[in-house]
């Protein structure tokens, strides 16, 4: 990586698309023909042994060539029959052609692919009530009367029953990009980004972490990628602009298996060969008979859809004086997505959105059509609908900057994000089959950057003011995966970060965040019981504050050589991990502390030393799952314990 930027709100005006909450940006390094090879490989426990490097070679006066490598193995740090959880066993590599003929013109082409196949992360029982709901006990008393759907302790992360096909993280991956920039004069610049990628990821779950198939999913997905951008930029009488056109094309196949309580179908079917059965409808038997295509909740979605996007934007930065400018920029979009799913109750072989009659077999095709205009009459013996819908949004940005002085900087922006609509793609009855609208959101932020100390301190502050209308939130219900849209939310705070130069061997660098969110109106029109107001829930994985602490000593011995000392703490205060704020999944505060030793050889040529990652082992709920209404469990993740790792890193230059 040459860099990586980290940017807060939407950044739709210059580019990415339909980007509304801030962006990660990494920029890959540009092969120079330097001559420069670097390489790292640490080693630790959990058997654990990674590799790195990289190398940047000339292979004319105009033709450089850079490749990169990595490898990811480790044995995984919950312990289980079969593939431990948090197993690792991945590899990719990045070569990257550049090619300038001239000081006016460069071509950049690069190539990536990543191979991962590895078991699921490690996942944990953190509840578990089978009179909670009604799956389990049928399951118990039907399918696996002896052995109850869970096999683990809550919060244990030992399990001791083998796994199955379902714990699996599959991904296999290449792209290929291609930028052309052209400098016609030193006015103007002209600049083609050509993208092609590919992915296809097979991965799923263990919900239970049972020795029977009571509940989890797993996935098959592909999605193929094309996006074109033409961009000019140039500058005229002081004024800088870029402006550009972007088409996007994804098209994506996902297909979904959901395993509920397997084999309880069977179990209900075969009641119908008890004698006379039927002749007592009062009998709980014969309910249960009757009742059987209805319980089969094993679905196999085959889901398809196609994303068209296009886009135009246009900014520009406006000198007023030599102090003060503003920035001004607007982007036009246009989307369409066309969704096809194909559904199918697995075990029973019955229609999933249409009720099929339990004498005879025959679906009831009285009422085939969903609540929703965007999407057809369910089709093809109840098994299939299409969908399709578009969108357009024009996001305008508005900011202004100021030069106080050679070392303090002041900024203010106001900025309109867009986030396009969709489809669910896990109905389980006709009612579900819907769409969910556009996410919009309006931003304001006021910041001040300075160098203080003699530029030994970097102290940079912002704060922000945020407005979504209809923002989009991911519920789950039982099987169902809904996303809604919530009508209005606010976030709002503030980030301070520092990088200090204490000594000339010391340097320190820390941030500190405020973060409040909040839903300031959401009504759930369609809940169970009638409308229910959701407006007092917190936003889901939005810690109120956060902090962090990194520090560098550099001891100097003989030769010019150092031992490097390293150390980090990070904080993040409570918050829930799902938005309908479960208690079970509300994770605690939590402090994590990494730290490490180097030899530093002179001129840094080469290093080595030992790290330590989340020094205290401290044990933290990053997600999870609750289903404890329909299934009678949650499901819960952790963050890796304890890590030791033994690094060696070498350079040539």
């Amino acid at each position: 990586m040459e860099r990586v930027e980290v940017l807060r709100g939407p950044q739709g005006t210059l580019f990415g698309k339909n980007n509304i909450g801030g962006a990660i940006s990494v920029t890959t390094r540009k092969p120079t023909g330097s001559g420069e090879t670097d390489l790292q490989v640490s080693t630790g426990n959990y058997g654990t042994l990674y590799a790195d490097a990289y190398t940047d070679q000339a292979l004319s006066d105009t033709l450089s060539l850079g490749i990169a490598v990595l490898s990811r193995k480790s044995n995984g740090w919950q312990v289980r029959p079969g593939p431990n959880g948090g197993e690792e066993d991945k590899a990719g590599a990045r070569a990257t052609l550049a090619w300038r003929p001239s000081s006016a013109f460069e071509s950049i082409l690069g190539i990536e692919l990543l191979s991962q196949n590895q078991a699921s992360n490690a996942n944990v029982m953190l509840n578990f009530e089978p009179a909670a709901n009604f799956f389990s006990p049928l399951f118990n008393g039907f399918v696996s009367p002896t052995i109850p759907p869970t096999c683990c302790t809550p919060n244990s992360l030992t399990r001791s029953f083998a796994q199955g096909p379902l714990n699996i993280d599959n991904l296999h991956g290449s792209s290929v990009t291609w930028t052309n920039s052209w400098r016609p004069s030193t006015l103007l610049q002209l600049k083609s980004i050509t993208s092609v990628r590919s992915t296809h990821a097979n991965f799923g779950r263990d919900g239970d972490n049972g020795a029977f198939n009571y509940n989890g999913d797993v996935h098959d997905e592909h999605s193929d990628q094309v996006s074109q951008e033409f961009q000019a930029s140039g500058s005229v009488d002081r004024i800088k602009w870029v402006g550009g056109v972007y088409y996007f094309k994804e098209r994506t196949h996902d297909q979904t298996q959901l395993v509920t309580a397997s084999g309880l179908y069977d179990a209900l079917n075969s009641l119908g060969s008890i004698p006379n059965l039927l002749n007592d409808l009062s009998n709980p038997l014969a309910g249960l008979y009757l009742a059987r295509y209805a319980l089969d909740f094993n679905l196999n979605f085959d889901n398809r859809q196609t994303t068209e996007d296009y886009a135009a934007y246009l900014n520009g930065t406006f000198p007023v004086t030599d102090r003060f400018s503003v920035e001004a920029g607007i982007r036009d979009t246009s989307e369409k997505k066309v969704f096809n799913q194909y559904a199918l109750r697995r075990e029973s072989n019955s229609s999933l959105f249409l009720p099929t009659n339990p004498f005879t077999g025959v679906l009831d095709e009285s009422n085939v059509t969903p609540p929703t205009s965007k999407c057809s009459n369910v089709y093809a013996s109840g098994t299939r609908y299409d969908c399709e819908a578009s969108w357009s949004n024009v996001s305008p940005r508005l900011g202004f900057t100021y030069q106080w002085s050679d070392d303090v900087f002041g900024y203010a922006a106001a900025s309109k994000g867009f986030r396009s609509g969709g489809f669910d793609g896990r109905p389980t009855q006709l009612s579900g089959v819907h769409d969910f609208k556009p996410e919009n959101l309006t931003s304001y932020e006021f910041g001040v950057k300075t160098l203080l100390a003699d530029h030994r301190l970097r102290l940079n502050t912002s704060v922000f003011y945020n407005k979504y209308d209809d923002k989009q939130v991911l519920l789950t219900f039982g099987t169902t995966v809904v996303t809604q849209n919530a009508a209005k939310a606010t976030i709002y705070g503030f980030e301070t970060d520092m990088d200090a130069a204490v000594t000339e061997h010391f340097t320190l660098r820390g941030s500190l965040g405020y973060n409040h969110g909040r839903y300031d109106k959401w009504l759930d029109p369609n809940a169970l019981g009638g409308p229910v107001d959701y407006s007092s829930r917190k936003l889901a994985n939005a810690p109120e504050w956060t902090a962090n602490l990194a520090g560098v000593y550099d001891v100097p011995v003989n030769g010019g050589a150092a031992v490097r000392l390293l150390g980090n703490v990070s904080y993040a205060a409570d918050m829930f991990l799902n938005a309908e704020n479960s208690p079970i999944l509300h994770a605690r505060s939590r402090t994590i502390s990494d730290a490490g030793i180097f030899y530093v050889a002179d001129r840094s040529r080469w290093q080595v030393g030992v790290e330590i990652k989340n020094l205290t082992d401290t044990k933290v709920l990053v997600g999870g799952f609750d289903v404890i209404s329909f299934f009678g469990y949650a499901e819960g993740y952790y963050n890796p314990p304890r890590r030791y790792f033994l690094t060696f890193k070498y350079k040539t230059q």
